[in-house]
């Protein structure tokens, strides 16, 4: 450990010659060695000296760039660490570094494998250091769980949540570290002014707590003390005093920075300067180990509790949230995608669990989980690297829906379909099916009841048509056969007609080729077909042929259809007449929709001559909803800022409103606003130009049968740079604090933001599935930045404001009006500014009055608009379902607040065991009723573990026969297994 010896170990005992007054004398000389010894032991600073690196897996370069540092880095650390064994390294507390280098180096696995277990080298907790405010809370849980598993397999995971350059620190970390068996966490950013000490108490909502480190100057805070050889002492110093208001005598140097490792030979050093002086002792230590010493002394008397976004003391860079919203937004979509529709429909009803897919979709899904990834203040490669992965996990995931849903399918005849529920609640709710338009039908369900539906469209029948020769008809369809398949369609018969000439005495022959999206009858010999074409056209003697390819005609229908909790009905069309039983006599709120106004007894629309819009819900009033303001950006893609001298525009130069879908299932108007909006900054960044470009903004305002909240979607081609716009509603009456739901939490949040280290405290802050303010709630589909806006002068903010673009093209710039210190490289990134068409959805829940203190009508809310239903024609040949034919509840969750995290099948246990993990997002206890096919219950942790110890098998399970009422706290996370007791159907 290069550690000098102490003093009191080099005073030897007195010979036994010795008279006994010299022995009372020698005693004397020796406790007096002692007593200074200790003095100077008291007197004396240990640093604990962790030297590490912080790796960012791509960022200004992409990650195939890094990775060749990454090699370069650790083949030099592995050489030093065997030929040194006083060398110690904490490798970023995420494994993916790990196995980036080892994908390259197989041949060095051994050599890492021994220094993990040796305790020299710590790796783990997590797959790799994430944003947590951009990711679900499920997803930051897949992370660790994945970290923890490989640090394992390697030898020793670090038990540490270390969280050094997170964007600020989500309120259920501690939770989330506490349910996987970790008592430590070490942060940097977000930690406030009130904590003016290295460790402090930090305790999530529900009451759990581990012990946290602050990480006082950064996780570089202790990487200058041995920059130069002959002043480690005065740099020290220095050290010392800026640790000072956190200092006990015991102080952690964390000696690293970004993509680099410490100075060669510095273990000699550290042991020269150790035996140089007495003021200081500098210990070479892994972080597991400096913690395990800093904590023995004494526990922290500061506490905190809920999430840490304060800038008191470092940059929190607020305005990645709203930077490059389309990988917010393809993050969102495929964490709905997985969690909530793949895991928990595969669970239920599915054949083999499809686990090594999902694997490799959630592999991708956590590593976009870094934090300079899923924020997108990058190169442009790393950000279309980042879109390549989403877009693969959701080819996986949308691949294994609809695998499922053809598989349920199969047992479910042509004339009707399968529609599949993803919430652990009975739903009523709207699907959108592709039916035959001949003939009177109506749409029932199981029990031969009329559903309500609402006609949508009709497909076009005509597909192709072509005139050619007598000799080209056979040769033409069978270039453009495939098998069955032509133009898409599936080929069902012919047929062969003679038509007068357009002009001129030769007849011409028409040949229609029927097709349907399905095919009818179930087997067609299309070589045979084509023989008897060929025979007819060879009799006609007609030259002039007329190929019509003609498709039967189909209408969309849409549907409200009810479905038991995560589970499956099938509706079927039978003759009847298609007339008012179709609407269904017992729909509830109906849509009713004027030339400007849209009603469903629930909440009213009306649009305003300046294309804002009114509702009106629960007696009471919201006016002006939807203004859209454009600013100026002169910021990046860390921190928003305007120009000096912006130019605000919200006042459209023309205003368009059209109603869509007339109801009464879907009401909809379509408002057209065209805006001038300045092309762009002026070239100082000064101001903005006054060219300006016409530019469209499209909102679709929907209303929908029964549902108490409209549904909005703003649209535009944007084609100006370095701008903001937001979509602003108006709060009567004021508000003075928000609530955001996040990462499985519900988050109070005042009007301002602490600042203190140069940057605008701008109080723009992230929701993940809905945010409220006074009596309305937004329900989002992705992460979305928000703002409560003040008045000059008042107590109570007036408007909330969504930020639906921010245009800006460089990663990073020296002069931003809004913070001081650079956040990273100036590099431009084009592909920011947000080039095309742009659309953002969410929709607007009115509260009735005091409403926003209770939850739970706004969670049921958000877990309908949030997550649809699913729907799949049947593919049965006949008219009859087959006896295992789909249809029945899944599994059923009740509970105020109850959400859904996750529901998967765990392919490592014995038998069919489900694992189910929900949280209360409410304060205050519950109880959560949990109902389905499953016969005992065991409780486990967020990894799967059971609790109170590391046994499993039979005996650890819990009878509970169907039916198991789960005791809830206020905010708990609770991770659960069920034994299940039917196969899927």
């Amino acid at each position: 450990m290069g550690s000098p010896p102490r003093d009191d170990a080099i005073v030897s005992s007195p010979p036994a010659t010795l008279a006994d007054s010299r022995l009372v004398v020698t005693s004397d000389l020796v406790e007096g060695a002692a007593t200074r010894a200790a003095a100077r032991a008291e007197r004396r600073i240990v640093i604990h000296l962790v030297p590490h690196t912080h790796w960012d897996r791509e960022w200004y370069l992409p990650w195939q760039r890094f990775r060749m540092r990454l090699v370069d880095l650790v083949d030099g650390l592995l050489d030093e660490m065997a030929s040194d064994e006083r060398v110690r390294f904490t490798l970023d507390g995420q494994t993916a570094t790990v196995d980036d280098y080892l994908e390259i180096r197989p041949e060095r696995e051994p050599d890492v494998r021994q220094l993990v277990a040796d305790g020299r080298l710590a790796v783990g907790p997590w797959r790799i250091l994430m944003d947590e405010f951009l990711v679900s809370g499920e997803t930051i849980v897949r992370n660790l769980q994945m970290g923890l598993t490989r640090a394992t397999e390697l030898g020793r995971a670090m038990t540490i949540g270390y969280l050094p350059d997170m964007f600020g620190h989500v309120a259920q970390m501690p939770q989330i570290l506490r349910a996987a068996g970790i008592g430590d966490a070490v942060v940097w950013r977000g930690v406030p002014s009130a904590i003016d000490e290295h460790a402090f108490t930090w305790t999530s909502p529900d009451g759990s707590s581990v012990r946290c480190e602050y990480l006082l100057g950064g996780y570089g805070n202790g990487r200058e003390v041995l920059a130069v050889a002959d002043r480690v002492g005065p740099r020290l110093e220095s050290f010392v005093a800026l640790q000072a208001p956190s200092a006990d005598g015991q102080l952690l140097a964390m000696y690293g920075e970004d993509h680099s490792v410490p100075r060669p030979g510095y273990a000699d050093l550290v042991a020269a300067f150790n035996e140089s002086q007495d003021r200081f002792e500098i210990r070479i230590e892994t972080l597991p180990e400096a913690l395990d010493a800093i904590s023995a002394r004494s526990a922290p008397s500061l506490a905190w509790t809920g999430e840490l976004r304060s800038a008191a003391r470092a940059n929190i860079l607020m305005g990645v949230t709203s930077h490059r919203v389309e990988v917010k937004q393809a993050a969102g979509r495929v964490e709905r995608l997985l969690e909530r529709t793949v895991e928990p429909l595969w669970a239920l009803h599915g054949d083999r669990w499809p686990g090594s897919f999902l694997d490799q979709a959630w592999s991708r899904v956590v590593q976009n989980s870094a934090h300079d990834s899923i924020c997108a203040c990058s190169s442009e490669a790393t950000v279309a690297q980042v879109l390549l992965r989403y877009a693969e996990a959701e080819q996986v995931g949308s691949g294994l829906i609809d695998r499922l849903l053809a598989d349920l399918a199969r047992d479910v005849p042509r004339d009707a379909f399968v529609v599949v529920n993803p919430t652990p609640a009975e739903r009523a709710d709207l699907v959108e099916l592709d039916a035959p338009a001949t003939g009177l039908s109506i749409l029932v369900d199981s029990g031969d009841r009329p559903v309500p539906t609402q006609e949508d469209a009709v497909r076009p029948t005509q597909v192709f048509e072509v005139d050619v020769a007598a000799s080209e008809v056979v040769p033409f369809l069978r270039r453009r056969l495939h098998g069955r398949e032509l133009f898409g369609y599936q080929v069902c018969g012919c047929g062969i007609a003679t038509q007068a000439p357009d002009a001129g005495p030769t007849p011409v022959r028409t040949l229609t080729v029927d097709v349907d999206i399905v095919g009818d009858p179930d087997e067609l010999d299309v070589d045979a077909l084509l023989d008897r074409i060929a025979a007819e056209v060879g009799r006609s003697g007609t030259d002039s042929w007329r190929i019509v390819v003609t498709a039967r005609p189909r209408r969309r229908l849409l549907a409200r259809a009810t479905i038991p909790p995560l589970g499956t009905a099938v509706l079927r069309l039978r003759s009847g007449n298609p007339g008012p039983s179709r609407v269904g006599s017992d729909l509830p709120h109906p849509v009713v929709v004027g030339a400007r106004e849209l009603s469903n007894g629930l909440v009213r629309v009306v649009v305003a001559d300046d294309g804002t819009f009114g509702l009106t819900a629960n007696d009471r009033d919201l006016p002006g909803v939807g203004r859209i303001v454009d600013g100026g950006d002169a910021g990046d893609s860390y921190n928003y800022a305007p120009p000096a001298a912006d130019r605000i525009v919200e006042v459209p130069r023309e205003v368009r409103v059209e109603p869509g879908r007339s109801g009464p299932l879907v009401g909809e108007l379509r408002i057209r606003r065209v805006y001038d909006w300045p092309a762009g900054l002026l070239a100082d960044a000064s101001g903005r130009t006054t060219e300006t470009i016409g530019t469209a903004v499209d909102t679709l305002v929907e209303l929908r049968a029964g549902e108490p909240f409209v549904r909005v979607a703003v649209a535009a081609d944007n084609r100006s740079l370095d701008h903001r716009v937001r979509f602003h509603l108006p709060i009567p009456g004021g508000a003075d604090r928000s609530l955001a739901e996040g990462q499985f939490a519900v988050v109070e949040r005042g009007l301002v933001m602490e600042g203190g280290h140069g940057e605008v405290p701008l109080p723009t802050r992230p929701a993940h599935g809905f945010v409220a303010a006074g009596e309305i709630a937004v329900l989002l589909e992705h992460v979305t930045e928000y703002e409560l806006l003040l008045p000059r002068g008042a107590e109570r903010a007036s408007e909330m404001a969504l930020t639906l673009v921010r245009a800006t093209g460089l990663i990073s710039r020296n002069e931003n009006a809004y913070r001081e210190e650079p956040a990273g490289p100036v590099i431009a990134a084009p592909t920011g500014e947000a080039q095309g068409h742009r659309r953002v959805a969410f929709a607007l829940l009115p509260l009735a009055r005091g409403a926003a203190a209770s939850l739970a009508s706004i969670h049921e809310a958000a877990e309908r608009y949030r997550h649809e239903l699913r729907t799949a024609p049947g593919s049965r040949p006949g008219g009859e379902s087959a006896a295992s034919a789909p249809g029945g509840p899944g599994l059923a969750i009740d509970g105020d607040s109850v959400v859904l995290s996750s529901l998967r099948r765990r392919s490592d246990a014995p038998g069919r065991v489900l694992e189910l993990r929900v949280v209360h997002e409410a304060g205050g206890d519950v109880l959560a009723r949990i109902a389905g096919s499953f016969d005992a219950w065991r409780p486990v942790d967020v990894l799967g573990r059971l609790e109170g110890g590391n046994g499993a098998g039979v005996d650890a399970w819990a009878s509970a026969p169907g039916r198991l009422d789960l005791f809830l706290r206020g905010w708990e996370i609770r991770t659960i297994q069920l034994r299940a007791t039917t196969d899927p159907a």
